[in-house]
């Protein structure tokens, strides 16, 4: 995993500063580049179709567009300036900060620039399904890990940064899935840059042999490709709540990152078994890092 291009989308709340500062230690570590991107939309467009006749309509949209687009940037510098504080972004290593901020529908936007620029990895802060918070990130980074194609890292709006032991050891959750390899092979990328130690987790209810045995392939593969990466692994026997397990086992290891590859699944698991990673998303207090397979 070469991270040369960090994408940051922002609504420059309190958690949308704090993945910002997240980003910008990768981008440091990384020397990548880095876009904070926002997109705004407003009712006014919708009022406007509904009045005049189309060249009216087109000139005015284009009106209300130009004073907004006039307000968002103000915001925009004033959300940057308050990153300058930061000791991350003073350092020479990170290689080109920068901006972008178009109209339109969140969602929509965000996949465009995504298009475009291309990441390595999209960095988003989040708000809990409790939060009172009127931010859409948290909706927003929820959609963006469940389209995007690109490695998304969820930094929830509760977690506290310290500094360099803010990221020391990763976890990833494994189910022995054929597509965890790829994510590892990303991840060990990501490990080697940050100097991370990886704790590679299979959790679920009593493990039997054949688990055992999955578990000890795994370590196999450790040891023959990636000699130089400290990497431990380890089953969660329990019956107890799945996200209890990872909680205690976050705690009790000091972990200072969830990672795990999405899947797409079909309408009756859907129904019946909710997604892990929306519960991690929504549950954890540490940030998340989602693969796609």
């Amino acid at each position: 995993m070469e991270i040369r291009k960090i994408l940051v989308p922002v609504d420059y709340s309190t958690c949308s500063n704090l993945a910002s500062r997240y980003a910008l230690k990768i981008a440091r570590r990384s020397k990548a580049e880095i876009l904070f991107f926002h997109a705004f939309y407003s009712p006014a467009y919708d009022l406007i179709e509904l009045t005049g006749n189309k060249v009216s309509q087109k000139k005015l949209k284009a009106e209300v567009t130009s004073k907004l687009m006039e307000s968002e940037e103000k915001e925009m510098a004033q959300f940057l300036q308050s990153l300058e504080k930061l000791p991350e972004i003073k350092s020479p290593d990170i290689k080109k900060i920068h901006s972008d901020i178009r109209p339109g529908l969140a969602k929509e936007e965000i996949q465009k620039i995504c298009a475009e620029f291309e990441p390595d990895l999209v960095v988003m802060g989040t708000h809990g399904s409790d939060s009172l918070d009127s931010s859409i990130l948290g909706s927003m980074t929820e959609f963006a890990i469940k389209k995007l194609k690109y490695p998304v890292l969820a930094v929830p709006e509760n977690y506290t940064f310290i500094g360099e032991q803010n990221i020391k050891k990763i976890a990833y959750l494994t189910d022995f899935d054929e597509t965890d390899f790829a994510s590892i092979k990303k991840l060990m990328g990501l490990t080697a840059l940050l100097d991370l130690t990886i704790c590679c987790v299979h959790v679920g209810g009593k493990s039997g042999n054949w688990e055992r045995l999955k578990m000890d392939g795994l370590k196999n593969y450790f040891s023959s490709t990636y000699e130089q990466t400290q990497v431990e692994c380890e089953i969660l026997s329990t019956d107890e709540n799945i996200l209890q397990a990872i909680d205690n086992f976050v705690k009790e290891n000091n972990i200072n990152m969830l990672s795990l590859t999405t899947r797409r699944r079909n309408l009756i698991e859907k129904l019946t078994k909710p997604s892990l990673t929306k519960k991690l998303f929504y549950h954890s207090r540490i940030p998340l890092l989602v693969f796609h397979s």
